[in-house]
């Protein structure tokens, strides 16, 4: 998943937004206690949309982007072999996710099998399928039957065994799809009737994913010169503002929903990210129109890029980090045991409050992998899959 351009390297912009987006979701996935966050870094319980809820549709929003800007790089490829690299790339990403879901419960008989990794294999795997057949714009036509049928089935059918309609949790009928396909004792162990990245809820998940293709197909004309760059940008905001009012719209009728990716949700989540990476793209077409290439952007914003260059490598090596500090377990001071997560989290609560000490656990985290990612990027190592 590279951005390449012809002329100018890689798309900064992009790499912006990946890594605002990761840097993001290592923060709302590590607090000190998960009984005391602050609300922004909360998901909605059910119906809603809070900033936490962005995360993962940014990231696939991503995803998406940078599908037609690598694939311009491989255009000498026959089809058949593009299509082997993107079902092999899928093929990783999936066994990477079931390896952190099977690290630290060590079970393959309670294995989830859904996942946020697994969510992300699958819509790249569909969506970049997809663009192979409709190249260009003329992937926008697949959205209409994508979300148009999953909204139908969520609104319409009533699950085997239920009396009536409800899009409560686990009473839908993609609660129903998911027991039927994985199993209960295969889904998050929360819940076991429902997976919030189950299979029925990461079909209209592909919605985001098409959407950031447009926005890939925008990106690189910005920067490959072959449109004005202010109209490229302004379609940006354009198309971030339409999606934005007509999820908000639609929310009336069908509730956001981030486990169910209803409709509303998947367009109102695009149109935000339609404008960051708007904001992102007018940072580095300034840095470029002053002759100062990319260095401004590099110096000011160097957080997130080290964060969008690294995305994999960060996400899979935190949760296995964060795993093991679960794991690993020492005697605490009333002898009995206890993990170092829970050490360490017990000290930050000598100084702060319980909110404060698990925000910053958080971020002593993210710290961490930022120094990290910052001197591997340094030394120009970056890991693909």
């Amino acid at each position: 998943m590279e951005n390449h351009t012809n002329q100018k390297g890689r798309i900064l912009s992009l790499d912006l937004f990946r890594g605002m987006t990761v840097a993001g979701m290592i923060l709302v996935n590590n607090p000190g206690s998960w009984s005391a966050i602050y609300p922004p870094l909360k998901h909605a319980k059910w119906h809603g949309c809070t900033p936490t809820d962005l995360v993962f549709p940014f990231f696939l929003f991503a995803v998406g982007a940078s599908i037609p800007i690598s694939f311009y790089s491989k255009v000498i490829l026959d089809k058949w072999k593009l299509w082997f690299r993107i079902f092999t790339r899928s093929l990783i990403l999936f066994g990477l996710g079931l390896f952190l879901n099977f690290f630290g419960e060590w079970s393959l008989g309670n294995l989830r099998i859904p996942g946020v990794l697994q969510r992300i294999a699958f819509v790249y795997w569909i969506v970049a399928s997809f663009y192979i057949l409709f190249p260009g714009k003329k992937i926008l036509f697949v959205l209409i039957p994508i979300l148009g049928i999953h909204t139908w089935l969520l609104l319409n059918v009533i699950p085997p065994g239920a009396t009536e309609l409800s899009l409560e949790p686990g009473k839908e009928i993609g609660a129903w799809l998911d027991r039927e396909i994985f199993g209960e004792a295969h889904l998050w162990k929360f819940s076991k009737t429902w997976d919030p990245e189950g299979f029925f809820s990461s079909i209209p998940a592909l919605a985001s994913s098409i959407f950031g293709v447009f926005c890939g197909l925008i990106l690189f004309s910005i920067f490959t010169k072959e449109f004005d760059s202010k109209k490229g940008i302004g379609g940006l905001f354009v198309c971030g503002i339409f999606l934005v009012v007509f999820g908000l719209i639609w929310d009336g009728f069908l509730p956001m929903n981030k486990s169910l990716w209803t409709g509303s949700y998947a367009l109102f989540t695009a149109g935000l990210a339609f404008c960051c990476l708007g904001f992102f793209a007018i940072c580095e077409e300034r840095a470029r129109s002053k002759n100062a290439e990319s260095r401004i952007l590099e110096t000011v914003f160097q957080p997130f890029l080290v964060f969008g260059k690294n995305a994999i490598l960060v996400f899979v090596g935190s949760g296995i980090l964060a795993r093991f500090f679960n794991l690993w377990t020492l005697n605490g001071s009333n002898g009995k045991t206890i993990s170092i997560k829970t050490f360490f989290y017990s000290k930050l609560i000598l100084v702060l409050n319980a909110t404060d000490a698990s925000l910053a656990y958080a971020l002593i985290h993210l710290f961490f992998w930022w120094g990290i990612l910052s001197f591997l990027d340094q030394r120009k190592i970056y890991f693909k899959i």
